[in-house]
């Protein structure tokens, strides 16, 4: 057994390997394997094999700059998307507590204790001062 884990490990030198974007494929081929159990779908089949075959020609690959390449952009277009959803979980939960305004000149989105009339606001990024008039 420690001889065929030598030889893995000599054959995987100088190859890429795992990362985010490897990982999230794999997650979504088992999420559509899943979902091929109830469907039955041959084209689903050929999505997941698909999947499947890319994200081991990328853990194999010898392109390790470009692979960088591809995970960084994974995870900015995937960080942006997540910390979409993070901030609309938020405003629902803070709904009773709280009000979310955007700061008209720099676009921050602020949180602000909830009180009804106008008030008065101090963006903490770009240091402007406005006025915002809060419904309900």
């Amino acid at each position: 057994m420690r001889n065929f884990l030598q030889k893995a490990a000599a054959f995987m030198n100088g190859r890429y390997g795992n990362d985010k974007l490897n990982t999230f494929i794999w997650v979504v081929a088992g999420v559509l394997y899943l979902i091929n159990l109830f469907v039955r779908s041959p084209i689903l089949v050929v999505i997941i094999l698909l999947l499947i075959l890319l994200a081991v020609l990328r853990a194999l690959s010898t392109n390790i700059n470009k692979r960088l390449y591809e995970n960084n952009r994974f995870i900015g277009i995937f960080t942006a998307v997540s910390d979409f959803f993070k901030r609309q979980y938020m405003k629902v939960r803070d709904f009773k507590t709280h009000r979310y305004v955007r700061c008209p000149y720099c676009k921050a989105q602020l949180r602000l204790k909830k009180r009804t009339g106008v008030q008065h606001i101090h963006c903490p990024r770009c240091n402007e001062d406005f006025r915002k008039n809060i419904l309900f």
